[in-house]
């Protein structure tokens, strides 16, 4: 069996899980990580017995025993990174969003392509067991007429530096969407405020509109005690609540409800092998960069209709 040597740049709490999950894969060997701070480059050799380490990812990137990286860096540093990695000739598995652009995301999308190379973006819950079984049971006419989908990604934290709300959690939200209806919003309607600073918005509130008069309602806040990640679809003959983090999942009939038995995966495992199994055969991704480049154009979308205060329709998408 071919082995493919990984390299994670960014040991964070994301970059420590790739790392650790690709320890758990037979085919992958985790040559070398790169990080800014001493401490997490220090922990991932101790901790992992990673071979290499160094504060500049570039010197990671030239290393040609390396075929793939994971980049789980900051979001704005996405972009260059990728770039530089398919400069070097390496596969990439990009945390979302794909970049903070449409325009940059299409250029990673483009140069990916012309270098026959591979690019997944973080899209985790497309391996999510539960929100397969929805797909799958969509798909079968389960809920009969879908009527709305509705997510609440919320939880209490201080605002995240640097970062807004949309480009944090909405790209779960419009990839989750487009998942489970195998389309993308037709109109985007979003409000968004800021509230413990000037700038950079922590809770909002989309409305997207589907085909079939099918809506999508996201709510994404930093303000509601506790952490939620649910999903609620609702059908003109059954409702479905789903716990997108321990994937249970709750059927609603008339008059009465039952849990379906759905076996927890390990989602982060999964879709590293994926990814690991995609540069081995070439086959196109599910979570691909051209999902990534909707995902970012559907943030856009709302961001558009937040500062004008208007629905935006398809032609604007």
């Amino acid at each position: 069996m071919k082995k493919i040597n990984v390299g994670v740049i960014g040991t964070g709490y994301w970059g420590k899980k790739h790392i650790y999950e690709y320890h758990l894969l037979d085919n992958v060997n985790v040559l070398g990580v790169s990080d800014i701070s001493p401490e997490n480059l220090e922990f991932c050799k101790k901790e992992y017995n990673v071979p290499y380490i160094t504060s500049d990812y570039r010197e990671l990137l030239e290393n040609k025993k390396i075929d793939a990286v994971s980049v789980c860096t900051p979001n704005e540093m996405h972009y260059q990174i990728c770039r530089d990695a398919f400069g070097a000739n390496k596969h990439v598995l990009v945390e979302k969003p794909i970049s903070l652009s449409s325009k940059e995301a299409k250029d990673l999308v483009k140069i990916a392509k012309e270098k026959h190379l591979i690019l997944t973006v973080g899209h985790i819950y497309r391996f999510n067991n539960a929100l397969h079984k929805m797909r799958e049971f969509i798909q079968k006419g389960f809920f009969q007429k879908i009527f709305m989908i509705k997510l609440q990604w919320t939880a209490l934290h201080p605002p995240l530096k640097g970062r807004d709300i949309l480009f944090d959690l909405a790209p779960h939200s419009f990839d989750i969407l487009n998942y489970l209806l195998d389309e993308w919003p037709k109109k985007i309607t979003c409000v968004a405020k800021t509230y413990r600073r000037k700038e950079l918005e922590e809770s909002a509130y989309i409305i997207a509109e589907f085909g079939n008069n099918v809506l999508g309602h996201i709510e994404l806040n930093w303000l509601v005690p506790g952490k939620t990640r649910e999903i609620f679809i609702i059908g003109s003959d059954r409702c479905a609540r789903i716990n997108a983090v321990s994937q249970e999942v709750i059927i609603y009939e008339s008059g009465y409800d039952y849990k379906l038995d759905i076996p927890r995966n390990n989602t982060i495992k999964d879709e590293l092998s994926y990814f690991v199994n995609c540069i081995v055969s070439g086959e196109k991704a599910i979570n691909s960069g051209e999902i990534g480049v909707k995902t970012i154009e559907m943030i856009e979308a709302a961001k558009k209709s937040m500062k004008e205060e208007r629905t935006i329709g398809a032609e604007c998408l």
